[in-house]
């Protein structure tokens, strides 16, 4: 009887570590997924794109010096989202951004155009770890603008731990 449930056991593990592994062990090193009404992807299968660290530097990269709600005036840098969404020939409104932390919000894509926002992956030079606000955060501006940004409806749009950005 012991021997079976093993053999059982053996089974239902392989199972879970099937049915797992694009999520947990795709081999891939991808930071940021994006999808949605895109024209360019990288999975078919998925109608997704899938960006690595080194996808991201490629598109360039900006700063934003700014405070937030959680930090001190602090130096940004990743790419601007327009780049971002640019790669992907993003065709949409808006963007719902999807956080680590289960959090997720909607981004109006008139807000990228018009603040400059950037996708984050350093603060002072530091990468952004996921217990800090990592692997990616949306940054605006703030400080450069806070009649415009210094606001509850804004600050919610500064989504940290973003793995995904879904085109509307």
């Amino acid at each position: 009887m012991e021997a079976r449930m093993r053999v059982v056991v053996g089974w239902i593990l392989l199972f879970i570590a099937l049915a797992f592994r694009p999520a947990f062990a795709s081999g891939d090193d991808a930071m940021l997924t994006v999808g949605g009404n895109i024209e360019h992807v990288t999975d078919q299968a998925s109608h997704t794109y899938r960006f690595s660290k080194a996808d991201l530097l490629a598109l360039g990269t900006s700063t934003i010096k700014t405070s937030t709600n959680w930090t001190p005036v602090s130096v940004w840098r990743g790419p601007s989202l327009q780049s971002v969404l640019q790669k992907v020939g993003a065709h949409g409104e808006v963007l719902r951004v999807y956080a680590l932390d289960d959090y997720e919000h909607d981004v109006p894509v008139s807000d990228v155009q018009k603040y400059g926002v950037i996708l984050a992956f350093e603060r002072n030079g530091v990468p952004l770890a996921p217990n800090k606000f990592g692997p990616l955060m949306l940054v605006y501006p703030r400080d450069a603008e806070p009649d415009a940004l210094n606001r509850a409806s804004i600050e919610a749009r500064f989504v940290w731990q973003i793995y995904k950005i879904v085109v509307k």
